[in-house]
This record gives C-alpha cells, sequence and structure tokens, in this order.
C-alpha cells in the first residue's frame, strides 16, 4: 500500500528537498511522512484541520517548512509546540526524532493530535490540551516553536515567566524584526519550499 498522498512528490523528489535544506530522512521517516499527512488530510473532510488550498502543497508548505526548525532547535533537549495545531511542526519534528511536546487547548484538534500520535506509534511525544499560559513542565524545558500562534514579544514574555532566562523560541515571519533579541536565523528558500520568509531563533 502507498502511504503517500496523491499531493506528495516521489520519495527521490522528498529526499532531495529534505537534503536541499540540510536535512536527511530515512525510509521509515518518510513514510510516517506520508502517513501522517493521510490521516490529516482524511480528517480534514470533517474537522477543517487544512484546508482545501492547502492540499496541492502540503508537501513544500507544511512538511518542508516543519523540518527547517530542526535547523534552529538542539535534538538532544525537549522542544515545545505552542499552539500545534494539525501538528506541524510539531509532529513532523518528533517523526524526525526531536522530543516534544504539543500543547493545543482546541478541543478538535487535541483529540486529533492525540489520535495521530497513536497511530503513528510516535513514542516521543505528547499532546497537552493546554494554553503557554497554563503550562508547567515536569521536566526542564528550554525550546519552543511556533508557528503564527500569537507574536514573538507576547510569547517569549510567557516563556519568560515559565521557564526564565535561557529559552529559545523559533518562530516563522515574512521579515527578521525584534533584531535586539535576535540569536539566529535561517532563511527559507523558495525552492524547495512553497514560500519564503524566515525562521527566527528568539533567546531570553
Amino acid at each position: 500500500m502507498n502511504p503517500f498522498p496523491l499531493s506528495f512528490p516521489r520519495r527521490e523528489v522528498m529526499l532531495e528537498d529534505l537534503r536541499e535544506i540540510g536535512f536527511d530522512a530515512d525510509e521509515k521517516q518518510l513514510d510516517l511522512f506520508g502517513r501522517f499527512a493521510c490521516l490529516l488530510l482524511d480528517r480534514s473532510a470533517t474537522s477543517n484541520l487544512i484546508g482545501p488550498g492547502e492540499r496541492g502543497r502540503i508537501w513544500r508548505r507544511h512538511f518542508l517548512e516543519s523540518v527547517s526548525y530542526g535547523l534552529l532547535i538542539d535534538r538532544n533537549r525537549v522542544v515545545v509546540d505552542i499552539g500545534s495545531g494539525n501538528g506541524f511542526p510539531g509532529i513532523v519534528l518528533a517523526i524526525l526524532g526531536f522530543q516534544m511536546i504539543l500543547l493545543e487547548p482546541r478541543r478538535k484538534r487535541h483529540l486529533f493530535l492525540n489520535w495521530a500520535v497513536k497511530k503513528l506509534g510516535i513514542d516521543n511525544c505528547n499532546v497537552e490540551p493546554l494554553r503557554l499560559e497554563d503550562f508547567r513542565p515536569d521536566c526542564e524545558v528550554k525550546q519552543f516553536v511556533a508557528r503564527s500562534v500569537a507574536p514573538p514579544p507576547s510569547l517569549l514574555e510567557i516563556i519568560g515567566e515559565i521557564t526564565g532566562t535561557g529559552s529559545v523560541l523559533v518562530y516563522r515571519q515574512p521579515e527578521i524584526s525584534m533584531k535586539g533579541k535576535t540569536a539566529d536565523y535561517v532563511e527559507l528558500s523558495c525552492p524547495p519550499l512553497d514560500r519564503g520568509g524566515f525562521l527566527v531563533q528568539y533567546r531570553l
């Protein structure tokens, strides 16, 4: 059975795209990408997880962009995905081996994420039905990622209250701002991605 949706490119193209942005993946990870995409597209028919206009560009817009977050986070430390929504970038990063905590307070999306994690057999990913403000980690957490949840200054303020100094936030934005707080950044290349912009790492 082919694990990839029709909108996905061939395996060779997927590997080429991943290598172009600085990552590699094995066959199991590619299969998990495809299975996750199928789960997402199937449930979107009833749960509005991804719009009709996104279906044809799900690989380049959502998967590749999510993979890019891995360039600015430490694989050996826990990562929190704020407002994970439909699992980007959190589930994609978990498939690549990052230890993830997904925060998603909306019930339908939280239930989908829990179901998807179990269906995919990902044991390095926990889903919490929480807003960032209500998150109280039971382990040391210093890495956070987000996609258009709230402006970086608001997120950084809350992160500082929860974890103190030394934490980082990686956030996608169309241009670089808040230069005084910027620790690092990656420019998103289009192609292979569907859109340009920047992944910016802010440090407290």
